[in-house]
């Protein structure tokens, strides 16, 4: 194995949390493997003729790039997520570059214009305790690229941190708006350890410069969207009076089952309740909450599925995409009838428990 090139950036900011590489020259309009409506990126990595998208995340991050006259040694990183995947060059080299970006610098040659197998590879790097600590690289991510002859393998995740389908959302984010949740989002993101007083929750206000007086800010508008209820008419349904101040809040939040009270701290509850299982909501309501869920829990793995029926994997069972996606079979099954109703993909059943999968 002879390396070809390198590159490195040690401060890359994505754009809009993707991590981009692009060739000089590549034409991926008329890539049929960027023709499909599923996500760009999936749940890590998706790569077309041209175009490599990753889920870079807020950034900063050190991006590593190699290439190869042959497939690399296996190393010792500790990585947290690792994918193959097939990868067309037209040009024989790819730049680093960002969504609005273009792709004018050559960082690193490939070789010659053809098929090439990339290996990708993620995992977040230690932080240090400092006044700019928002400024240190966050993750590290090293791809590689390697010539293939014949036929492409459709792409393979080798390890994951992340599930493959997410779990539902209970809604209440989308329900109650972000004033509303303002003061229930800082509980459940310090909430790893015993609950928050409210004296904690003072403090905390103080910490961001929120002011001292944050608890009793006004909460401002009283319905997160047209047609959904207030706070008033939500409150109602629970006995309660409408909250007009952010404490008020947490009381609500308890008696609606996503936050929890042990008499001193408030803290996140394991299972929140669905918000249309607790509510009387209407029927448009209940329709479009359950379908912002199901964007959220299937919207990455559904494009990985799409990436293997576009890169010669269409001929699948549910135990096959399975082993190749690290992904339960259940979690197969539900994530392919969602493809199927958004019209991301459709499925020809085969014999012998096999199908066929056809990106739309």
């Amino acid at each position: 194995m002879t390396v070809v090139g390198r590159h490195e950036e040690d401060h890359y900011m994505p754009e809009s949390g993707i991590l981009v590489l692009r060739e000089p020259w590549a034409t991926s309009w008329e890539d049929p493997l960027s023709t499909s409506n599923a996500h760009p990126v999936g749940s890590i990595v998706r790569t077309g003729q041209g175009w490599v998208y990753a889920s870079g995340g807020d950034g900063p991050c050190v991006v590593r790039l190699r290439s190869h006259t042959s497939p690399p040694a296996d190393d010792d990183e500790d990585w947290t997520d690792l994918v193959e995947a097939p990868y067309r060059s037209t040009s024989g080299a790819v730049g680093l570059t960002t969504i609005t970006g273009g792709a004018d610098e050559e960082h690193l040659p490939l070789g010659e214009p053809g098929l090439y197998r990339l290996r990708v590879a993620h995992r977040p790097l230690p932080q240090t305790v400092e006044d700019e600590e928002y400024l240190q690289p966050r993750d590290l991510w090293q791809l590689d690229f390697w010539p293939v002859d014949g036929a492409a393998e459709p792409p393979r995740w080798l390890r994951r941190q992340n599930p493959t389908v997410w779990p539902a959302d209970p809604g209440w984010g989308r329900l109650l708006g972000y004033p509303a949740v303002d003061i229930v989002n800082v509980v459940e993101w310090n909430s790893s350890g015993p609950g928050l007083t409210v004296d904690d929750l003072q403090q905390w206000g103080i910490d961001h410069n929120r002011g001292d007086n944050w608890l009793d800010q006004p909460l401002g508008r009283q319905s997160a969207s047209p047609g959904y209820p207030t706070l008033a008419e939500i409150a109602n349904q629970v006995g309660l009076p409408a909250p007009s101040v952010r404490r008020e809040m947490l009381s609500l939040a308890v008696a609606l089952g996503f936050l929890t009270f042990d008499g001193q701290g408030y803290g996140r509850a394991v299972q929140p309740p669905m918000a249309f299982d607790v509510l009387d909501l209407s029927p448009n309501v209940v329709k479009f909450l359950k379908g912002s869920s199901q964007v959220k829990q299937f919207t990455g793995y559904a494009a990985d599925l799409v990436s293997i029926a576009l890169w010669g994997g269409a001929e699948q069972t549910i135990a096959s995409l399975a082993d190749r996606t690290l992904a339960s079979e259940e979690n197969v099954r539900a994530t392919l009838r969602y493809a199927e109703t958004r019209r991301l993909l459709q499925l020809d059943h085969r014999p012998e428990n096999r199908f066929t999968l056809t990106a739309l």
